[in-house]
């Protein structure tokens, strides 16, 4: 009695198998977004992570940019054909971490590729704020912060520390700014190779660099305006909150610090935020080993 969920975002697709509470398979893949990645790379993507995995009797996907129709039924055709006798649901990827959240969660805020701010009210339905994508959204985001990293080296290389260009370097093979600059037009799918430059953002600020700080705290704020729009809209009147946060992003202290600072300043309430101690794909693993499925139903705002 095999379970498999699936967590897949733009830079990663990971799976987990379980059965009787054990763990038989997990894999990795590459971009798993059907909106980021073109058909070849998604095929490729989930054929990694899943390799060697045992026939499942439920899968649970939670894949961004599955909020269309369209992408929904791309991915949910490859793992049927994948996993043909098999009950397969593809939803969200946001889904996953909403289910890791801790108990008493009111708010999960994910960043990682990019990012999603989201709640569950009584009747289990999932309101989003956010999720728009890196080039018109996604505020605090990886992908944001490692453009942000990137176009402040790019503006002016000769300014740059001999550790961000190292770091530069390291990323792209060659620390001269029109390398960069055509890595990232070049790129079939910009969002991971942003979102890998983040750590050049986040760990000059942790260092307390200025620069990097600045642009960090302009971020977090975007994101925090983002949240506490969603609070104002779907939890009016709580004076206390409990957020969770989801996603890789959150690994840095000085994103969380600004982050927390900033929505604390925004929405006007004690925010108790910490990240989350679960995976999101033991999120996605706890929906695909439920037999009753929740009623989920994300709710734009």
């Amino acid at each position: 009695n095999v379970a498999v969920g699936i967590d897949a975002g733009g830079s990663s697709t990971r799976a987990r198998a379980v059965s009787g509470g054990t763990i038989v398979h997990e894999g990795a893949g590459g971009p798993g977004n059907p909106v980021m990645a073109d058909r070849q790379t998604l095929h490729e993507s989930y054929r990694a992570a899943l390799a060697g995995c045992p026939s499942p009797r439920r899968v649970a996907a939670c894949v961004s940019g599955t909020t269309d129709e369209s992408k929904r039924a791309q991915v949910l055709d490859l793992l049927a054909r994948r996993f043909p006798g098999a009950v397969v649901r593809v939803m969200p990827d946001f889904l996953g971490s909403v289910m890791a959240a801790p108990p008493g969660t009111d708010l999960c805020v994910v960043a990682g590729t990019g990012s999603v701010v989201c709640s569950r009210d009584a009747a289990g339905n999932c309101r989003v704020t956010g999720g728009s994508g890196w080039v018109l959204g996604d505020h605090g985001s990886a992908a944001r912060l490692g453009q942000a990293a990137l176009e402040y080296f790019v503006a002016d290389p000769d300014r740059a520390s001999a550790s961000l260009a190292g770091a530069v370097g390291q990323l792209f093979g060659r620390s001269d700014w029109r390398t960069v600059v055509r890595a990232v037009h070049d790129a079939p799918n910009p969002a991971p190779l942003l979102a890998r430059a983040a750590p050049l953002l986040t760990r000059a600020a942790e260092d307390r660099v200025r620069w990097a700080s600045e642009l960090l705290d302009d971020e977090m704020s975007r994101l925090a305006a983002s949240a506490a729009s969603h609070i104002e809209q779907y939890l009016p009147g709580r004076h206390e909150l409990q957020v969770a946060l989801s996603g890789g992003v959150w690994t840095s202290t000085a994103a969380r610090a600004s982050f927390i600072t900033a929505l604390q300043r925004a929405c006007g309430r004690h925010v108790a935020a910490s990240r989350s101690p679960v995976d999101p794909l033991d999120g996605a693993v706890r929906l695909a080993e439920a037999r009753e499925q929740p009623a989920w139903r994300a709710v734009g705002d």
